[in-house]
């Protein structure tokens, strides 16, 4: 027994490439620089007031990067919900 079978290929969207190019542009948002800590003093211990100051001087430097770096995200990400209302 012999079957065979003309079977006709149907055109779906999988078949279609399509290249899609996207460009935009951005403004640059500010960027501020990294902060510089303090090294905490090795031959001191941990809890001295000096390394307490430093610990403590580091942290309000760390908070204030933070600050800095969420106001670069707002800023960038202004820009994106623009170009998506558009």
């Amino acid at each position: 027994m012999v079957f065979s079978a003309c079977v006709q290929k149907q055109h779906s969207k999988i078949d279609e490439v399509r290249e899609v190019v996207f460009v935009s542009t951005y403004e640059e948002c500010p960027r501020s620089a990294n902060p510089i800590l303090k090294a905490v003093l090795e031959e001191k211990h941990i809890g001295s007031s000096e390394n307490v100051d430093r610990l403590m001087f580091n942290i309000v430097e760390l908070k204030g990067g933070l600050k800095a770096m969420n106001a670069t995200i707002n800023c960038y990400e202004k820009q994106a919900e623009k170009k998506v209302t558009k």
